[in-house]
């Protein structure tokens, strides 16, 4: 299989379910990125990005719980960063499905450097907060 996406331990967070929500993620983008380089049928791409895009809705899903419940400061910001890729996901294959757009190279570039950016920055700033005190007597 041809990645382009490569897990990292510097991205663990250290949470058992975020970290295995996010090696899954992982594994989609270089599952896209591969069917892309083999030259699979835009069908076939879309799929993969449709799967993704449910994975990364739960995901989000899974950390935006997780924050309400131990009532995470950054807890606005960190889902605006969530809805604005869910917002570019669905225009995406909104225009793939009018066949206004093709998956390329590009997009599951930017995947990547944006599951890494994001993990990197406001996932680890949020596992932090989640070890401090405060945020140990909330009720999970």
């Amino acid at each position: 299989m041809m990645s382009i996406a490569y897990w990292r331990n510097e991205y663990c967070t250290k949470n058992q379910q975020i970290d295995h929500e996010h090696q899954e993620l992982f594994q989609i983008v270089n599952q896209l990125h591969d069917a892309m380089l083999r030259g699979e049928d835009q069908s076939v791409l879309k799929g993969i990005l449709e799967t993704l895009a449910i994975h990364t809705i739960e995901h989000f899903k899974t950390e935006e719980a997780m924050m309400r419940c131990h009532h995470y400061p950054g807890y606005e910001r960190h889902k605006q960063a969530h809805d604005g890729l869910k917002a570019k996901v669905v225009l995406l294959l909104r225009k793939i499905d009018c066949s206004e757009t093709t998956i390329t190279v590009e997009l599951t570039s930017f995947l990547t450097e944006w599951l890494v950016h994001h993990i990197k920055g406001e996932d680890q700033k949020m596992i932090q907060f989640f070890r401090t005190p405060v945020a140990s007597q909330a009720v999970v």
